[in-house]
């Protein structure tokens, strides 16, 4: 499944966001950038992102039976919301 360039621009300012926000270290939201490891991100941080994602999107993958333990790296939530987007769509 592709990510779609706008996907990602979505989760990377939410990212970005939430980085700022925190007075996290600034780190480039790139595919294989973990969420909790190199972003820094708290279970709360991954809240706020899933939740911001969420109405950016109007996706929700997690009332329809993924578990926010799939959450590891930036591509993890793009291919993610991307899933159910596209499906969404069809």
């Amino acid at each position: 499944m592709e990510q779609t360039k706008e996907m990602k621009q979505i989760i990377a300012q939410i990212i970005q966001d939430i980085q700022e926000q925190q007075s996290y270290r600034a780190v480039e939201a790139g595919d294989d950038v973990r969420v909790i490891e190199d972003l820094g991100f708290s279970s709360l941080d991954i809240a706020q992102l899933v939740a911001q994602i969420e109405m950016e999107t109007g996706v929700d993958p997690f009332s329809q039976g993924e578990t926010i333990s799939s959450i590891t790296t930036v591509g993890s939530i793009c291919d993610i919301y991307q899933k159910y987007m596209d499906s969404a769509q069809s």
